[in-house]
């Protein structure tokens, strides 16, 4: 099979979740003896840069500046879609893969190439669910990207029925395939558990509810001595009109008496943080809204008690109760609540931390994730064939 992957933030490029995931699926399909040509959009190129990255073929276009933004948000995409279409008379793909993210592709993009919508989470799904004002083209290109796909994937049953209701589409295939870790690499390790550590690892923004987590924090900590908070992750650096950087107004926001108890480590590279999920005593994440959630799955993967938000897809990961806690993510006290019932209770910090372990190799097991995509893809490769002979 060859496939065809949009993304315009393929490591080693600035990327966040979309980036690592196309990463991660780019390689596994290489692996498992595919072909994966992976075309994106960049800024500051002059000319488009192809390289193999790990046997994935990475083509990087240069992203045209418009002084309007409307002339520039439609010629950036009709051009890929162009470039597509080069690209597939040349060395003819398969199947081609585009997520929802900024409507890349809001054009049919070659007749003879089934396309699947990977709906990673648009802008138009998050600025709706967490009521966010957004930006009208570009919820209209997300749409548009996801009603032109002859077929759809999902991490989350929950952001997959969400989407298509938005989008206004009914499909005839889809599936959901939620991302997965390597549980040989976020494993249970040597490093001993410490008492009330604790511990967050993602972006460090008001989405994934760590202005919650710092009230929470500041109502555990009094009755909790060897309590402390580490918060793992990149943040805008950039201040403010006030002057102030989104660190700062964090830091404003802890007890003066518990400053010395809250770390603000930044971002870390995968083997810098595994040795401090294995450390913690609880790993939490009361996000307001995630297409599915990798960070919290990483934990249970290790074989910590981890807590989840109960908002959107969170109960698909998390067995409230049996791999972890849920919580409510705008709501510090039940964030305190939930830390303070793991923290006082080692029994329940251990069952927890195992049957979380056990849920990941059961539903989220890297090993089993490429099999699952590759399945799905033959469907759809057979299905398109199909109703084009009929």
């Amino acid at each position: 099979m060859h496939l065809a992957l949009i993304c315009n933030e393929y490591p080693p490029a600035p990327h966040g979740g979309i980036g690592s995931s196309s990463q991660d699926l780019a390689e596994g399909l290489v692996q498992a003896g595919h072909r994966v040509t992976v075309m994106g959009v960049y800024p500051n190129l002059t000319e488009a840069v192809s390289e193999t990255v790990r046997g994935a073929k990475i083509i990087r276009f240069p992203f045209k500046p418009c002084r309007w933004y409307r002339p520039g948000v439609y010629g950036n995409r009709w051009r890929l879609k162009r470039w597509l279409a080069k690209e597939h008379r040349q060395t003819p793909f398969d199947l081609l893969l585009v997520p929802d993210y900024e409507g890349w592709l809001p054009w049919r993009s070659v007749r003879d190439l089934p396309v699947v919508a990977w709906l990673q989470g648009s802008n138009y799904f998050f600025d709706t669910e967490l009521k966010r004002v957004g930006e009208a083209c570009e919820h209209k290109m997300e749409q548009k990207t996801v009603r032109r796909a002859d077929y759809w994937l999902g991490l989350s049953q929950y952001v997959y029925d969400k989407t298509l209701q938005l989008c206004g589409t009914e499909p005839a295939l889809g599936e959901i395939i939620p991302h997965a870790v390597d549980p040989t690499i976020f494993s249970p390790g040597p490093e001993p558990m410490e008492p009330g550590l604790i511990v967050f690892v993602n972006t460090v923004n008001t989405k994934k509810g760590v202005e919650q987590l710092i009230d929470a924090a500041n109502l555990v900590f009094p009755s909790r001595p060897n309590s402390r908070l580490m918060l793992i992750g990149g943040s805008k650096t950039a201040p403010d009109s006030d002057g102030k950087t989104y660190l700062d107004k964090l830091r404003e926001r802890i007890h003066p008496d518990n400053r010395a108890r809250v770390e603000f480590a930044g971002r870390m590279d995968r083997s810098a943080i595994i040795p401090w999920l294995r450390k913690a005593n609880v790993c939490c994440y009361p996000s307001h809204m995630e297409t599915f959630g990798l960070a919290p799955v990483e934990a249970m993967s290790v074989g910590r008690a981890t807590i989840y938000s109960r908002t959107g897809p969170g109960p698909e990961v998390v067995e409230d109760g049996v791999s972890g806690l849920l919580c409510d993510p705008a709501n510090p006290r039940d964030i305190a609540a939930k830390i303070g019932q793991i923290l006082d209770q080692p029994a329940l910090a251990e069952s927890l931390g195992r049957a979380g372990r056990q849920r990941v190799l059961e539903r989220f097991d890297k090993t089993k994730w490429i099999a699952a995509h590759l399945e799905f893809y033959a469907k759809c490769i057979a299905d398109f064939k199909k109703r084009r002979a009929s």
